[in-house]
C-alpha cells in the first residue's frame, strides 16, 4: 500500500481510550489506521453498549459515511490502543484518490466487507425471528392443547361426561344455564 502521509494528509497520533469521533456528531471527514486498533460502538458509556467490530488492519478506513454522507455519526469511534490515523475531509478526498489509489482500493474493499457483514447480520436475525416465531407457534397450540387437557381433567373430576363429548362443548353448554365455571 502507499503511504499516505502529505501535506495535506498528514499522520497523527492518538493514545489509547481517546474517543475519535462521537455517535450522533455531525462530520465531513473519514480516517485510514495506520496503526493500532480502533473500536465502532452503538452507545458508547451506556448501559445499551454494543461493540460493533475492531479495526487494526493498516489502511483500513473509518468514519467514511460521514466523508460521503454528512450525516450524523452513526457510531463511536474509540482508540483500544494507541494509534496513528489520517484524516481526510470532503475537500481534500478528490486529490487523495488520485494521489493514492491503493488506499482508495482499501477503502471501497472495507466499505464491501461491512457490507457483507451487515447482510449477514440480516440473515442471522431474520433467522431468529423465524425461529422465534416458529417457536411462539407451537407454544401456543401447547397452551391450547394444555387449556383443554386441564378442562378435561376438571371437568372429569366434577362430572360425570361422556369421553366422546368436547370439554370445550359441555363447558359452553353448561354456562349457558348454570353460568361459569372459572
Amino acid at each position: 500500500m502507499s503511504d499516505t502521509h502529505d501535506d495535506k494528509h498528514p499522520v497523527f497520533e492518538v493514545q489509547r481510550g481517546t474517543i475519535i469521533y462521537e455517535q450522533g456528531s455531525s462530520c465531513s471527514t473519514m480516517f485510514l489506521l495506520k496503526s493500532g486498533t480502533v473500536g465502532l460502538y452503538l452507545n458508547y458509556h451506556t448501559p445499551q453498549q454494543f461493540q460493533l467490530f475492531e479495526i487494526s488492519k493498516p489502511n483500513s478506513s473509518l468514519g467514511e459515511m460521514g466523508l460521503f454522507e454528512q450525516e450524523p455519526r452513526n457510531a463511536t469511534a474509540v482508540a483500544l490502543s494507541d494509534c496513528q490515523l489520517v484524516e481526510i475531509s470532503q475537500e481534500s478526498f478528490p486529490a487523495f484518490i488520485a494521489s493514492h489509489p491503493e488506499a482508495t482500493k482499501q477503502i471501497i474493499l472495507d466499505l464491501s466487507q461491512r457490507f457483507k457483514m451487515a447482510i449477514q447480520e440480516v440473515r442471522n436475525s431474520q433467522q431468529i425471528i423465524l425461529e422465534s416465531l416458529e417457536a411462539l407457534k407451537e407454544a401456543q397450540a401447547n397452551k391450547k392443547d394444555s387449556l383443554k387437557e386441564r378442562i378435561r381433567k376438571i371437568s372429569d373430576y366434577l362430572l360425570d361426561i361422556p369421553e366422546d363429548v368436547p370439554p370445550e362443548l359441555y363447558l359452553s353448554f353448561n354456562s349457558r344455564f348454570h353460568g361459569t365455571m372459572f
